[in-house]
């Protein structure tokens, strides 16, 4: 081994030890980088007209850009939690009345009574099962939910600070990344190491899948949140508005997604031997509520991101399992790089091995 490839491997061990080292260092930030990008990539339009309209000043464009995500989204999103807390709040006590009131047991007197239960009634052993067991387990379930919801109060407010703090990080960084957006990415272009056609064809796909994967995931729970908000309300569900925000949050979540929400209402119906309304809420959660999710996302985002629909399914399930919520975002990204690479790797060294 001369000299020369020495000195070239252990460079090329040390930079990649290096930044192994930084990636770490940087990790405890890593959602508000990344939800600070996110804004700056919204807004980048945004920023790039105010640049044009007031003749070039970056700093000046970057700091009205940042003022108008907090004049805008800012508002909205503390009346959306503000709203949201009074609603679980009703929730909460719309639940403890249920129990309180006695109207628990009757429900379960009203499950027991059913022709299911009547059903599995006629198992003698199985039925003494469920009679001895039935309302401790109701009780057990009140007992964990009320747990989890002290303790979940509790972590929220001693994270409140933590929140702000993330928060005005993110304001912060969403300056940076809006004035310095373009040369953070020049400078990430200019070091990969690949021929020009090539690294255009990367950083294409890296920018295109992303808005894809963002404007599709939104759009999804938006529509599939107005929907499932509309169908409470008419079939004068308790709660339909707060219900309607749940939804929007599962809509988010692959493989049952929405049909959490809807599923569950489903099964309280049944309870309360309310038939018709059951049947309804059970066809159209199947084929609206959720047909919503099956036909904009794939049109949103497979079509863009020419991605097979289950890698994609796939792909955002794992990343939700290994980055959090940021992982619905930040997968399909991922695989459709890997895709990329794959597809340039047989251009470069299988095609001229087999011409």
């Amino acid at each position: 081994m001369t000299r020369d490839r020495l000195v070239s491997i252990f460079f090329i061990a040390l930079l990649l030890f290096i930044f192994y080292q930084v990636g770490l260092i940087f990790s405890a930030f890593f959602e508000p980088i990344f939800w600070a990008g996110v804004l700056a990539f919204v807004f980048y339009p945004v920023f790039q007209k105010l640049k044009k309209t007031i003749g070039g000043h970056e700093t000046l464009s970057a700091l009205l850009t940042v003022l108008l995500i907090i004049l805008t989204v800012v508002p909205f999103v503390s009346i959306l939690v503000v709203y949201l807390v009074s609603e679980a709040v009703k929730f909460y006590d719309f639940f403890w009345g249920v129990i309180e009131g006695g109207r628990l047991k009757q429900l379960i007197d009203q499950i027991q009574l059913s022709p299911i239960m009547r059903r599995l009634e006629s198992h003698q052993t199985l039925a003494n099962f469920i009679h001895r067991n039935s309302h401790a387990w109701v009780i057990n379930a009140a007992k964990i939910l009320s747990h989890f919801t002290a303790k979940e109060a509790a972590a929220l407010t001693k994270n409140i600070l933590l929140f702000a703090l993330n928060f005005l990080l993110t304001l912060f960084l969403s300056f940076f990344f809006l004035r310095d957006g373009h040369k953070i990415v020049h400078f990430f272009y200019e070091i990969t190491p690949l021929e020009e056609r090539d690294k255009k064809h990367i950083f294409k796909q890296i920018s295109d899948t992303f808005a894809a994967v963002l404007h599709g995931q939104l759009m999804t729970a938006i529509a599939q949140a107005l929907t499932a908000g509309i169908i409470f309300w008419s079939l004068a569900l308790p709660l339909p508005i707060f219900f309607a925000a749940i939804t929007f949050l599962s809509a988010f979540l692959p493989v049952m997604g929405a049909s959490l929400v809807w599923l569950s209402f489903v099964i309280y119906l049944l309870a309360l031997q309310q038939y018709t309304k059951a049947i309804i809420l059970f066809f159209l959660g199947t084929f609206i509520i959720s047909l919503v999710d099956n036909l904009l996302k794939p049109l949103f985002i497979g079509e863009k991101t020419k991605l097979p629909y289950m890698v994609l399914f796939l792909g955002i399930l794992g990343g939700l399992e290994l980055y959090g919520f940021v992982g619905i975002f930040l997968a399909p990204t991922l695989i459709s790089l890997f895709f990329v690479l794959i597809k340039i790797y047989r251009e470069k060294f299988f095609d001229l091995k087999n011409p």
